[in-house]
């Protein structure tokens, strides 16, 4: 295979961004999980080397997150860092599992309810688990907060969680003076950690495994959807489970924390020009390099510029699209997202989304027993119908309900169906749609408008047309591309691309209500 020089500088520069981004946080997850600075510099280095070189999206660069914090603080608390060591393999095992009987697929059947709901959920847990040391000194955890939104705003080319920590570093050793330091890293080499873990505990630990697992598996594959359209590319969702497996099991015996692809070092990985799997196994070198070189320094900083630090990122983490849509879209859809919130804060990760997902169906069953077009509940199919009044226009029928658990299907077979230039949605069999569909529908369309074809759809009755509106699909699309009826679309359509060769886009009427 051809090495490109270009995508190797890139490859470099892409892990070696990632690094630097990488350290603070990890020291900063390491500390709130209960398990010591170490535990997270360990993850990051071995968990993500490992992750790296075995898993299904090239791109991805795998650590601790602070999604797991919650949940790690309450093992440790209850079993010990050698119980959370014992989960995190026992998750990874259940990751490998879930790879080898190809589950990948599932987690994209999530509601998209559900996932806002359990983001902000575990973003309010990765908040407060910071606030004991943010209080310790407040003064340095304020100057730090402030430089990060100042390099967020003004220094976008230098990572603000480096550019923060540093200020941070350089106010406490000037002026104030805290005491609350990371203090001596007892950095060595690793060994296996079988004799701190409570293997009598292994069947208290079931759950709690299979919450990190469960928590892990979404990020990684939610941050692995995220990349691939970054780069253009289409990850192995199965392939993905069984390194983010393999990353925990190696992390967890060698007394790293539970590690998961990260949304966040990924992006900068592939902003910087990271574009292969050699740029996150890349990255924890580099990582391990700069905290043997900067060892000293490490030691000395202050424990609230990383309560900071988690402040900051959980705030970032957050979904605030999604409470933005709640004033838009149907009261279900924010009450789901609410009950999945306060389940994920109060209980834990698993039985949220447990029933944020069986109250999506709840509601979405309901939705379509109230609906008198629709029959039976099936699964989505879509078929295309060569038109025969113009070569480069195409009708794509949608039949059924639309929802979340077709959202995936329609994608697929949406993209197989035509290659042909201008497409009409047909959505005249189409009683139902829900925000995760319509979403969907937004998405899809904007796809394929970045592919150079232009997007209709016709054939919408009363609530389909009012959930597009409401969640910003006919502004996104134009509400001249937007119809009632079919067969007005269709001939419209149709008489524009005979009149204009190649094909130019004539705004089409919006259609009376």
């Amino acid at each position: 295979m051809k090495i490109s020089w270009k995508r190797l500088q890139g490859d470099i520069i892409g892990g070696i961004t990632a690094a630097v981004v990488a350290l603070p946080l990890s020291l900063a997850f390491g500390i709130a999980s209960g398990a010591g600075a170490e535990a997270g510099l360990y993850a990051s280095i071995f968990g993500g080397l490992t992750a790296a070189l075995f898993g299904g999206c090239g791109v991805q660069i795998t650590g601790p997150t602070g999604a797991m914090i919650g949940v790690l603080v309450a093992i440790v608390s209850q079993y010990g860092v050698g119980g959370m060591l014992l989960a995190g393999v026992l998750a990874g095992l259940m990751q490998i599992v879930f790879g080898l009987f190809r589950f990948g697929k599932f987690v994209k059947y999530l509601p998209q309810p559900v996932i806002a709901g359990f983001t902000n959920g575990v973003s309010i847990l990765f908040f407060m688990t910071a606030i004991d040391d943010a209080r310790k000194t407040l003064s340095i955890t304020v100057i730090t907060a402030l430089s990060i939104v100042l390099a967020i705003r003004f220094l976008k080319k230098v990572p603000e969680s480096l550019f923060g920590l540093t200020v941070g570093i350089i106010a406490n050793e000037l002026f104030i003076k805290s005491p609350h330091v990371v203090g001596t890293l007892s950095l060595r080499a690793p060994k296996l950690a079988f004799d701190i873990m409570p293997l009598g505990n292994i069947g208290h630990l079931i759950i709690p495994a299979f919450t990190i697992c469960l928590l892990g598996s979404i990020s990684a594959l939610l941050s692995a959807e995220v990349t691939d359209e970054m780069v253009g590319a289409r990850h192995d969702s199965n392939k993905e489970l069984i390194g983010q497996g393999l990353g925990n099991i190696v992390s967890s015996l060698l007394g790293g924390l539970p590690v998961s692809g990260a949304v966040a070092r990924s992006g900068v990985n592939v902003h910087s020009g990271g574009r292969t799997r050699l740029s996150g196994i890349l990255h924890s070198i580099f990582l391990l390099i700069l905290v043997l070189i900067l060892g000293p320094i490490v030691r000395r900083i202050p424990l609230a510029s990383l309560a900071a630090i988690l402040m900051i990122a959980s705030l970032r983490t957050a979904d605030w699209k999604s409470l933005k849509l709640m004033s838009r879209a149907r009261w279900s859809y924010g009450a789901i997202m609410t009950v999945t919130t306060v389940l994920t804060v109060i209980r834990d990760l698993t039985i949220a989304v447990a029933v944020g997902v069986v109250l999506s169906g709840i509601f979405a069953l309901a939705e379509l027993a109230s609906s008198p077009r629709v029959k039976t509940i099936g699964e989505k199919i879509i078929e295309s119908s060569v038109s025969s009044f113009h070569p480069d226009v195409d009708i794509i029928a949608f039949h059924g309900p639309l929802f979340f658990t077709g959202v995936e299907h329609m994608r697929r077979c949406v993209s197989e169906a035509s290659e042909k230039p201008i497409l009409v949605f047909d959505f005249s069999d189409v009683a139902f749609i829900d925000e995760t569909g319509a979403l969907a529908v937004k998405d899809l369309a904007c796809r394929l408008k970045a592919e150079g074809k232009r997007v209709y759809i016709g054939g919408l009755s009363r609530k389909p047309l009012r959930i597009l509106m409401r969640m910003g699909v006919v502004d996104n699309l134009g509400r001249n591309c937007v119809y009632k009826s079919l067969n007005r679309a269709v001939k419209r359509v149709s008489d524009e691309a005979t009149q204009a060769e190649p094909f130019e886009h004539v705004l089409v009427p919006r259609e009376n209500a």
